[in-house]
């Protein structure tokens, strides 16, 4: 299941699916409450797609793109402070970090484990002087500042 998650567009389009799905049942007259399912799950599929605009890369060019002097963030599909973070960094600022997605990849969700006494814990970004988690508007903008200043991966 973790595998089938670890895809960025699966989520958005999952709930996509589910909402079109209530809008029809909506249609045919199961209830108004199939609508405010349909706008949630809609609206929640809007925020997930921002997701699917960054290109995950494989945890093994990681040692590689910190000694450049470049930043790496671990994150997964469906996290909600992985989305916000992408979000924040905007279309110019998705391209800097190098993302790897600890779904897609074991080796990378045992790293990040490291870091965080076995916990998976996402967003973490990673520079070559050390790592913190990105979870609130002080280290959002911590991370929106190291992310500026580095080298952008390749």
């Amino acid at each position: 299941m973790r595998r089938l998650f670890a895809r960025a567009w699966f989520l958005p389009a999952m709930m996509l699916a589910l909402g079109a799905l209530f809008v029809v049942w909506g249609l045919i007259g199961r209830g108004p409450l199939n609508y405010v399912a349909a706008a949630i799950l809609l609206f929640s599929a809007v925020r997930f797609v921002s997701t699917t605009q960054v290109q995950s890369r494989p945890v093994s060019g990681v040692e590689e793109h910190l000694t450049a002097g470049g930043v790496v963030v671990y994150w997964r599909p469906g996290c909600q402070f992985c989305a916000r973070l992408i979000r924040e960094l905007g279309s110019q600022g998705r391209s800097v970090p190098y993302w790897v997605n600890i779904w897609a990849d074991p080796e990378s969700a045992a790293r990040v484990g490291q870091y965080h006494h076995g916990h998976e814990t996402v967003p973490t970004v990673v520079t070559s002087d050390g790592h913190f988690v990105a979870k609130d508007a002080e280290t959002y903008g911590r991370a929106k500042a190291v992310i500026g200043r580095s080298k952008p991966a390749v």
